[in-house]
């Protein structure tokens, strides 16, 4: 019966899921026009929390500027953000419900109804090594002015919007991400983070960061697990 379910509901989402690239404008890695000392698109890199303009500083948090830019830790505990109540990196298995999903985005705060982004696009050509499949990174104008300085205050004003809010730009990139690897212990997923295929299979998974909650960064990614047989 589960595996009837599995191969119906994956069925299902090769007639009604075009890959997410195709349903939001990817913006190249490189940002055109200006010389930036962080990219918006270097993908490498996770945007700090807290407020202000990365090309000038990040900090450690103090009592004297609790609001400064700070980069995440390591630490649990002390990577939740001093001001803002939610935040950090979820891990989820691979077959979400719409509605679960929407409420995870609530839960953090994230401004899904929002069209105001750039998106960025990366694949790993050595997903055992770099523990992900596909990641895309959502960068709202805010960020592009206020945190990156992408963008000018007036070019803010003429900046396109998107076709998907960020709620339905995640909503798609996990449907697209499905439709790609399949659910479950699939074949085209086998041996890609280390597993045998007999005593360990893998199976699809995604990560979620909410890497700037003030001006709206976030960024998702597929990866699998390693389920032991």
């Amino acid at each position: 019966m589960w595996l009837f379910h599995v191969i119906t509901i994956l069925q299902n989402r090769l007639f009604m899921s075009p890959p997410f690239e195709d349903l939001i404008d990817i913006y190249p890695s490189v940002w055109p026009e200006r010389q930036l000392k962080v990219l918006p698109g270097d993908l490498r890199h996770f945007a700090p929390m807290g407020i202000g303009d990365i090309r000038f500083h990040i900090e450690e948090p103090s009592e004297e500027r609790p609001y400064s830019l700070t980069a995440h830790p390591v630490d649990p505990f002390l990577a939740a953000p001093v001001t803002e109540p939610c935040g950090g990196t979820v891990y989820f298995g691979g077959d979400p419900n719409a509605a679960d999903l929407a409420a995870l985005l609530r839960l953090l705060r994230v401004r899904s109804s929002a069209t105001d982004y750039a998106a960025f696009v990366g694949r790993s050509d050595n997903p055992e090594e770099h523990r992900h499949l596909t990641q895309l990174r959502l960068v709202r104008r805010s960020a592009l002015v206020g945190l990156y300085g992408a963008l000018s205050i007036d070019e803010m004003a003429h900046f396109p919007e998107q076709r998907l809010n960020v709620g339905d730009a995640v909503q798609k990139f996990v449907e697209s991400e499905q439709t790609f690897w399949g659910m479950g212990m699939t074949q085209r997923l086998r041996g890609r983070f280390g597993g045998d295929g007999a005593r360990t299979q893998e199976s699809l998974a995604f990560g979620f960061m909410v890497e700037n909650s003030y001006y709206g960064v976030y960024r998702i990614w597929s990866r699998a697990w390693l389920v032991a047989a």
